[in-house]
């Protein structure tokens, strides 16, 4: 191989090389930030439970730029499956989910569901506010209890190995 044509295939694999990592860099930003500048939901969760402390693992699936999308979330516990929802944008920064979960009895059935309704406000590019509310049924729909809290939400980020 000529010289010239060594040095155009080395600045062609650099300028590629650049291309690749800016696209790549471009996305990891617009996941947290959206194109309007403001923080945005999307991606995975650890919300801490101000008041029982319990952690539980979600899911926001959606582009950075998406109005809505669907949720799961994980319990602590071995007595509530994973939960099942769709979440919206409300303003910049700002969402709303609703997503039920079934309540497995000692007999190892579902004998009523466990719905969640949150408010969540993003206030860092790892960081975020839930303000929900949850209404246990029976399967039949007859309300059983219900109550409030808040959380703290840490967003899960990929890690170097």
């Amino acid at each position: 191989m000529r010289k010239s044509t060594r040095i155009k295939a080395a600045v062609f694999a650099g300028i590629a090389a650049l291309a690749t990592a800016t696209a790549v860099t471009g996305s990891a930003n617009a996941a947290v930030e959206g194109g309007s500048g403001c923080l945005t939901l999307p991606g995975s969760w650890r919300v801490v439970d101000d008041n029982t402390k319990e952690t539980f693992l979600g899911s926001y699936h959606g582009s950075a730029s998406a109005a809505s999308g669907t949720v799961n979330f994980s319990s602590p516990n071995n007595t509530t499956t994973a939960s099942h929802g769709e979440w919206k944008l409300t303003g910049c920064g700002t969402y709303s989910d609703t997503d039920t979960a079934l309540l497995i009895g000692t007999d190892g059935k579902a004998n009523s569901t466990i719905t969640f309704k949150a408010n969540i406000t993003v206030t860092g590019r790892t960081t975020a506010n839930f303000d929900f509310a949850y209404q246990i049924h029976q399967l039949d729909g007859t309300l059983v209890t219900g109550g409030s809290s808040t959380g703290k939400g840490y967003r899960i980020n990929v890690q170097p190995r």
